[in-house]
């Protein structure tokens, strides 16, 4: 029965071809060594197709890609230049794909995933049903990283097999409170100037309005980290 032969493989593998990845190719649970393929996670798209935002497979790696160029080389026969960069590491690939080549596009899933903290390069989430724990790169929040608090709920998307982060839903704005300021009245001007603000975390907020003291909440745009207004908490 199928049971018995899944086994048996799996045995002989184990001993001759390259251990349990060998048995993974031979049963057909991977399409490439270390990449184990799960129902639906693969979908061929052609080259022209790709667009921004995609997560493909590159050098058996997921990888989000940020722009496509198109340019002609003799004959009217166009190429792509695909730059991407790894979820895993954040590091930066670019791709010369022919019209018409065929890579595999990644599908995601979207889960609730609760923030732990940050260590060693790489920010960590737990699903609180399963208490499972995934990492990522600190990068996957963009500047929010700096702000997330631990146990935050986040929303994230992973890989099909829930095995990577693939892309997490920040905020646009934040609060936090001020500990110090600096420009304007606070350096001794008469004229009234726009203030820089310094947060408990060392990051500083541009373009606050003069009447923002030490220990006032302000609300402001977590990407460009400027000011917006008082925090209305």
């Amino acid at each position: 029965n199928i049971l018995i032969r899944t086994m048996a493989a799996y045995v002989l593998c184990t001993r001759g071809c390259g251990g349990l990845r060998g048995w993974l190719r031979m049963s057909g649970l991977a399409k490439n060594p270390g990449i184990v393929q799960t129902q639906k996670r693969w979908r061929q798209i052609k080259s022209q197709e790709i667009i921004p935002g995609n997560i493909i497979e590159y050098k058996q790696q997921m990888c989000r890609v940020e722009a496509v160029d198109t340019t002609m080389q003799g004959r009217g026969s166009n190429f792509y230049v695909v730059d991407m960069r790894s979820v895993k590491n954040n590091k930066k690939h670019s791709a010369r794909l022919r019209s018409g080549e065929k890579v595999e596009l990644i599908e995601l899933k979207r889960v609730t995933m609760q923030y732990l903290y940050q260590d060693g390069g790489e920010v960590y989430f737990m699903d609180p049903d399963t208490f499972e724990q995934l990492s990522a790169h600190p990068s996957l929040l963009g500047k929010y990283q700096y702000y997330v608090t631990e146990g935050e709920q986040v929303e994230v998307q992973t890989s099909e097999d829930g095995s990577s982060i693939v892309f997490a839903e920040t905020p646009t704005f934040a609060d936090a409170e001020v500990v110090s300021v600096s420009g304007g009245a606070a350096a001794g001007r008469a004229t009234a100037e726009k203030l820089t603000a310094t947060l408990a975390n060392g990051r500083v907020i541009t373009g606050c309005a003069k009447h923002i003291e030490p220990g006032t909440r302000i609300q402001f745009k977590v990407e460009t980290e400027d000011y917006v207004g008082r925090s209305n908490d």
